[in-house]
């Protein structure tokens, strides 16, 4: 086993290019089947995805002591890179725009026809044989769950178009205000905390039900509700609800993460926000002030652009691209980052008590500390891998003691005046995973520069929280600073007067879903859950992407 004092992290010396760590998608160490199954297949399929455009980007992976690590970095061929660049800019602009319907009409019926075949498999037919011969199936579709995701990437860069098309027509002062006419679409992270909304209003409707829900942890709910009629009746209604909305967890790339299905306790605990709540706080009503903005914003453009129709044409044809694309940002995380990848550890759980009662582990859930290799081994020769597991589980959990570095290899130079600022790259590096340079100069040690996420300023009383489990204690207008938000967070902006995200941009789910909830916001605040403290009085101004430390009235 590796020796506890050589935890450290690669030096630049030690690594080709520049990686960063993906808080957003997985704060928290990764078990080793997910490193092999979930974030190499992720490198492998975006890479596939980038090069049919011609891009002259590579997608790559590195997993130091069990944390994440995501490079969007130059192909090594220079020669790949100069042959590429004469056709890439022409792909970006005639077939990227085409993402949005590709998804519509070919991607996603291909997914949620697989997604629901996998949801209503019954692995308990199946024999020891047909489990195995299983597992090929579903590495295969992870890999090509994220080529899909590859493509959708690019999606992004005709969001990012319409906002910059409507900075330059609009010049409006807020720099959000050109992303909110992006929003305001359907889309299934809407009907998940709708069908929460629903839930709750069964709850609030029956008075025994309410004092349940009022009296018990959530924890303790789904016990609590085992024991009458009513609450029964209720968890029937629930699994329903979690067939559909439970394959998730509150973050995405780790396969050992315990999905809402199988310990409800995360949504029986947003059921009990809700409860407690008016119809006027409905959060339907937020998507619903979302839509009018982005009608208001639509409308006053066109109006400006009314005596200029090139220039209208041009708005036309990027918001009729925007209208199939941006939605995804929600939907196929929904769909692939979350249902997939759930649907696939899932199935795992059913590998791993299989190879447990032939001898090869002490438990299943035990499978998640084997690497791809190590399960073909088992399968094949019913290998006993209990003192590897012992081994790998003492590494893992003195690597989750660590502070995983923000990044490895070496940062880019900045680009110069006039340089080629490739679209993708802005789009999902700055944009959605919020990645700027460190400032230069002193600092203001009270001050947290991040990004404007969603405009307005609050002052109140901040908690820190970095999992759904910690959010549960958040409090009706505490401010509640945390590393990222995936959808599964959603309600917590319900209940939240601000949010300072560690990472994060503009176009990430927490600042688009704060500004449909009309929460101030700044994301990528990079280390706000370390300099603040849980009861600290600070002021979030969302409008401009700061955070004071102090509390100062604005």
């Amino acid at each position: 086993m590796k020796d506890h004092q050589d935890l450290s992290f690669p030096g630049a010396e030690d690594v080709p290019g520049f990686f960063i760590f993906d808080k957003m998608h997985a704060p928290r160490p990764i078990h080793p089947l997910s490193s092999d199954l979930v974030v190499d297949k992720l490198a492998i399929g975006f890479t596939e995805a980038q090069a049919e455009y011609d891009c002259p980007v590579v997608t790559g992976a590195i997993t130091a002591n069990h944390y994440f690590y995501l490079g969007f970095n130059p192909h090594p061929d220079p020669s790949v890179i100069e042959d590429r660049m004469t056709r890439y800019p022409g792909f970006i602009e005639k077939t990227v725009p085409l993402v949005g319907k590709r998804w519509t009409e070919e991607w996603f019926p291909m997914i949620r026809r697989r997604n629901d075949a996998e949801r209503n498999r019954d692995y308990s037919t199946m024999s020891d044989e047909d489990v195995f011969a299983h597992y090929f199936n579903m590495t295969r579709w992870m890999e090509e769950l994220w080529y899909i995701h590859g493509h959708i990437n690019f999606a992004l860069i005709s969001g990012t178009a319409l906002s910059d098309f409507y900075d330059e027509i609009m010049q409006p002062s807020d720099p959000t205000e050109s992303y909110q006419i992006l929003q305001g679409y359907h889309t299934r992270p809407v009907d998940a905390a709708h069908g929460l909304w629903d839930l709750s209003r069964n709850v609030k409707a029956n008075p025994a039900m309410a004092k349940v829900f009022d009296e018990n942890h959530p924890r303790d709910l789904k016990s609590a509700l085992e024991k009458s009629d009513d609450g029964r009746a209720f968890l029937e209604q629930l699994d329903a609800y979690l067939h559909d909305f439970g394959w998730r967890s509150d973050a995405v790339y780790d396969l050992a993460d315990v999905t809402w299905r199988e310990e409800p306790s995360i949504p029986l605990g947003n059921i009990a926000r809700y409860v407690i709540k008016g119809e006027d706080e409905n959060p339907m009503k937020a998507f619903e002030a979302s839509v009018k903005r982005r009608e208001e914003r639509t409308a006053a453009i066109r109006d400006k652009l009314s005596s200029d129709p090139d220039n209208l044409a041009k708005f036309e044809r990027l918001l009729g691209f925007s209208k199939y694309a941006y939605p995804l940002t929600e939907d196929h995380a929904f769909y692939i980052d979350q249902m997939g990848v759930a649907l696939l550890r899932n199935y795992l759980c059913v590998l791993g008590e299989r190879l447990a009662a032939r001898g090869c582990l002490a438990e299943g859930q035990d499978i998640f500390f084997l690497h791809d290799k190590d399960v073909r081994e088992a399968m094949a020769n019913d290998t006993d891998m209990r003192t590897l597991v012992d081994e790998r589980k003492e590494l893992f959990e003195a690597c989750s003691k660590l502070e995983p570095a923000p990044f490895i290899g070496t940062p880019p130079p900045p680009p110069n005046a006039g340089d080629f600022v490739d679209p993708f790259v802005d789009s999902l590096v700055s944009r959605l995973l919020g990645v700027k340079p460190p400032p230069e100069g002193e600092q203001d040690a009270g001050i947290i520069d991040g990004v404007a996420g969603a405009p307005g300023t609050y002052t109140g009383t901040a908690r820190v929280v970095r999992s759904l489990n910690e959010a549960g204690d958040l409090e009706d207008g505490e401010i509640m600073v945390c590393e990222m938000t995936l959808p599964p967070w959603v309600p917590m902006f319900a209940v939240a007067g601000a949010v300072v995200a560690d990472v994060g941009g503009v176009m990430s789910h927490c600042a688009i879903v704060a500004r449909e909830f009309g929460v101030p916001a700044v994301v990528g605040s990079v280390d706000g859950t370390h300099r603040i403290e849980t009861g600290q009085t600070i002021t979030v101004d969302g409008t401009n992407g700061n955070v004071y430390l102090d509390g100062r009235t604005l």
